[in-house]
């Protein structure tokens, strides 16, 4: 790891969680935090694509009705999931709107990821608060994870977000002429938009992936319609493999290559 290193401490305390452990993660071990911050142990393809045809029962027709989505795959190690965890939380504490990871992995097509904190829905008008909402410490138990984490529990095994806190996943464009024009193949931003239950969802299900016991090499996570609704409705389809998994092939990160990029 050459990053983020200020979270190896709590990492290990982390990785070191039991099935029955809990960890109280607080605000105050936390500092200041970058609007963006260089990390290099991730690799987020921008070329997955998947297809799924259909035509009703029977075989007489001549047609298929064909949906197609599109997606990002994510390369990493448990630790570095474990650290990206992290550094949401920090995110959330910080009181900050939004913050951002630079890729500096050269194998990365994605060169920034962004976490958007969607604030809770505005207090009814004949409620007076005072001040912004703070959080300041989340609580972390193991969960167990499946393929598809944020999937209703039949496929899940545990409940671990409403279906209103999934993660929305969007492709961005750095160059303004690409996002007025938008192919996915030039998108070189990943940002995930999420409330602050769904980013400690998030959080949690990086904590867990790598656990001894709890943990699983793949996760899915499918938008509604097409797929194992694991997401919002509008956002693409995100998966992450981890070594050990059929498409982490190599023996670390730097042995990862991409195919080449897909037409859109």
């Amino acid at each position: 790891m050459t990053d983020l290193k200020e979270y190896a401490p709590l990492s290990d305390r982390v990785a070191a969680l039991g099935e029955d452990g809990d960890l109280l993660i607080e605000a105050s071990a936390f500092g200041d935090l970058a609007e963006i911050t260089p990390f290099r142990d991730i690799i987020i393809d921008n070329g997955y694509r998947r297809s799924i045809g259909w035509a009703g029962p029977g075989e007489d027709r001549p047609y298929e009705i064909s949906d197609r989505t599109v997606g990002v795959i994510t390369y990493a190690e448990p630790e570095a999931l474990r650290r990206i965890g992290l550094w949401m939380l920090h995110l959330l504490f910080s009181g900050r709107a939004w913050g951002g990871l630079e890729l500096t992995h050269p194998t990365s097509r994605v060169k920034h990821l962004y976490v958007e904190i969607e604030q809770p829905e505005p207090v009814p008008y004949f409620l007076k608060t005072e001040g912004k909402l703070r959080y300041t410490a989340y609580e972390h138990w193991p969960k167990e994870v499946r393929r598809h984490p944020f999937a209703e529990i039949g496929m899940s095994g545990v409940h671990r977000v409403e279906p209103e806190d999934r993660p929305l996943f969007a492709f961005g464009w750095s160059e303004r002429q690409s996002a007025m024009e938008p192919k996915v193949t030039k998108a070189d931003q990943l940002i995930i938009a999420l409330s602050p239950a769904g980013l400690c969802a998030m959080a949690s299900l990086f904590f867990d992936i790598g656990h001894k016991t709890l943990g699983h090499n793949e996760v899915d996570m499918e938008p509604p319609i097409v797929g194992f609704a694991a997401t919002q409705p509008r956002s693409i389809e995100a998966r992450f493999w981890m070594p050990g998994s059929l498409g982490f092939y190599a023996d670390s990160l730097d042995g990862i290559t991409l195919p080449p990029v897909p037409e859109d």
